[in-house]
């Protein structure tokens, strides 16, 4: 669980600040990409990926949590 929700969690944080970001946007209005307008299906992509990252780095740590335990 430790490994998989870090891994999750790197993952959709790497994601989610790429798509904020928008590297491949570009518009007539801002030289920055991320000045442009998000698309409908860019917003949701990044949404998805915050979700992962919030339940991955919970996963992460009943994972953690769960190794201090000792079971007799």
């Amino acid at each position: 669980m430790l490994v998989g929700g870090t891994s999750l969690a790197v993952l959709g944080a790497v994601v989610s600040v790429v798509f904020f970001m928008q590297p491949w946007r570009t518009c007539p209005d801002d030289d920055v990409p991320a000045g442009c307008p998000m698309l409908p299906v860019d917003a949701a992509v990044m949404e998805a990926a915050m979700v992962v990252t919030l339940f991955a780095t919970a996963v992460a740590i009943a994972g953690a949590m769960g190794r201090r335990r000792t079971v007799y």
